[in-house]
């Protein structure tokens, strides 16, 4: 792990905000060790699901087969049996998979390339999502969407559900190569991870939005904030935060250091939301100062927990997109 990133405080957010429950690397490996003669019970439950995956440790793929083996061995925890009910009914962590998003003049009806958002970005943050087609569109991007999305199946993943995710992971696959997409541009970083990584015989190149960003053609003025994104920088993209601060700053903002720390969206909003939510109280506090005319980030989990928490903590900069700070 690096050196302590923001002074008094873990780098691994779990560890800070409960330490009783947290499980290090080692003792993860350990379990991972006697796993088959291991038999979880309910209470395991704060332990094992103590974690936001945000890729800090080096361990987060045993961590998810510890989960999957809570559930074999026949355990539950709130929220389950409607998270498999809504993944029956809709493929969506949500009770519908409706887009919420606005269909926006100028999305090509046929492209080799898709525009896949997710389930979050379309159904809880139409707006941000919003945003961000405003900007491909303004870049002359040329693109298409899906008249409705099957889950990427992170949410499923992250619990232990594996059938499920699986079944994310095939169908999702059987519709890309079916409509002969060359590329897969991703909104969500989870989304991108599975398909980058985890898809195997997908036939199309899956690129992250960020990879389409460049400063904007209006200059700009303002002190901003960046919540970077965890699952960028831990998961094979560093550096990716430097090419945004630059982003800015050639856009005429003035980017002040904010050093970096999980905002706790990792895992969306199920699981321990009690972590979830001193995570992000403290990440706020972070953001919380008088030179800050703006936060923001390019994830629609942070721009959740971003637009969510600065309204609840009453900090002093406003929360505002990436892609509408470009625009």
């Amino acid at each position: 792990m690096v050196k302590e990133r923001i002074k008094g405080r873990k780098n691994y957010p779990t560890d800070e905000v409960d330490p009783y429950h947290f499980l290090s690397d080692e003792t993860v490996k350990e379990l991972i060790d006697k796993k088959d003669n291991i038999k979880f019970a309910s209470d395991d439950f704060d332990k094992l699901y103590n974690c936001v995956h945000c890729g800090e440790c080096k361990t987060e793929n045993e961590r998810i087969s510890l989960k999957e083996k809570y559930i074999e061995d026949n355990n539950t925890f709130e929220g389950i049996s409607e998270m498999r009910e809504y993944f029956e009914k809709y493929r969506s962590p949500y009770p519908t998979n409706k887009m919420r998003i606005k269909k926006l003049k100028g999305i090509k009806s046929e492209s080799d390339t898709l525009f896949f958002m997710g389930c979050l970005s379309t159904i809880r943050i139409p707006q941000y999502t919003e945003h961000a087609i405003q900007y491909l569109l303004q870049k002359e991007v040329d693109f298409t969407i899906l008249d409705t999305e099957i889950c990427c199946g992170w949410h499923l993943k992250i619990s232990g559900l594996k059938d499920e995710y699986e079944t994310c992971v095939k169908e999702n696959r059987e519709i890309f190569n079916s409509k002969n997409f060359k590329e897969i541009i991703c909104l969500c970083p989870a989304c991108y991870y599975l398909f980058k990584n985890e898809m195997e015989g997908l036939n199309a190149d899956v690129r992250y939005v960020s990879e389409y960003l460049k400063p904007s053609i209006v200059r700009k003025t303002g002190r901003v904030g960046v919540q970077h994104l965890c699952q960028l920088i831990n998961r094979g993209k560093e550096g990716v935060d430097k090419i945004i601060n630059d982003i800015l700053k050639k856009s005429g903002y003035t980017v002040i250091d904010v050093p970096h720390w999980c905002c706790g969206g990792g895992s969306g909003w199920m699981g321990r939301t009690d972590i979830i939510e001193l995570i992000a109280r403290k990440r706020m506090s972070d953001f919380d100062q008088e030179d800050l005319d703006y936060v923001t980030t390019y994830c629609p989990s942070c721009w959740w927990i971003l637009r969510r928490f600065s309204k609840q903590c009453k900090i002093h900069p406003k929360a505002v997109d990436l892609f509408k700070l470009l625009l």
